[in-house]
């Protein structure tokens, strides 16, 4: 006579990548996250409802401010590529949301400095799902998510949180439920390791 083997229904779980905060860490530690290994990396533990993408998009102006030296068509092209990009993202299941990065003249240093926030979109996303999920697995480390996860775990979510070490705030450390550090899962979801 078989056993029956019983199976395991996992965690229902959203996911939440606020790209700009893993983008100095990743520049920092010289690697990329392949993000369909980090798709399967996360289905492996969660059963995956939906994952949202949070990334800026320079505008003409920011681009030259960074890159004085390109030209106009090193501009069109890295449009179309990010373009292309979020399109692969897209067909792989990712919910992605893009804004203009916000250019602001700092007077005091005399340049433009370059920032594109996301922690109102990423906090609206989270409350107008709660539902669907189980699991909140947040990818920033941002202190100013510290609130978002209380409330999230005040509603009976257990709230996962994916970061570099040293882009992790201590607070939204202390908040979470869990913290993955990126490194620990780096050879999981790093490009080009197999």
């Amino acid at each position: 006579m078989k056993k029956k083997s019983i199976k395991r229904n996992k965690a229902k779980a959203n996911v939440f990548i606020d790209y700009g905060n893993y983008h100095y860490y990743l520049k920092k530690h010289t690697w990329e996250i392949d993000w369909e290994r980090f798709k399967i990396f996360l289905n492996a533990m969660y059963d995956v409802v939906e994952i949202y993408y949070y990334e800026g998009v320079l505008s003409k102006a920011g681009y030259f401010d960074l890159h004085p030296r390109n030209s106009l068509e090193d501009f069109i092209c890295m449009r179309e590529t990010k373009k292309n990009y979020f399109k692969f993202l897209r067909n792989k299941g990712f919910r992605v949301r893009q804004k203009l990065v916000n250019r602001v003249y700092d007077s005091e240093e005399k340049r433009f400095k370059h920032k594109c926030n996301f922690d109102v979109e990423i906090t609206i996303d989270t409350v107008d799902s709660l539902n669907n999920y189980e699991v909140c697995v947040l990818c920033s480390g941002d202190g100013d998510f510290i609130k978002l996860i209380r409330y999230l775990k005040g509603k009976y979510k257990k709230v996962v949180v994916i970061a570099g070490k040293d882009r992790l705030s201590k607070g939204a450390e202390k908040a979470a439920n869990q913290v993955i550090y990126l490194k620990d899962i780096e050879s999981d979801v790093m490009r080009g390791i197999k």
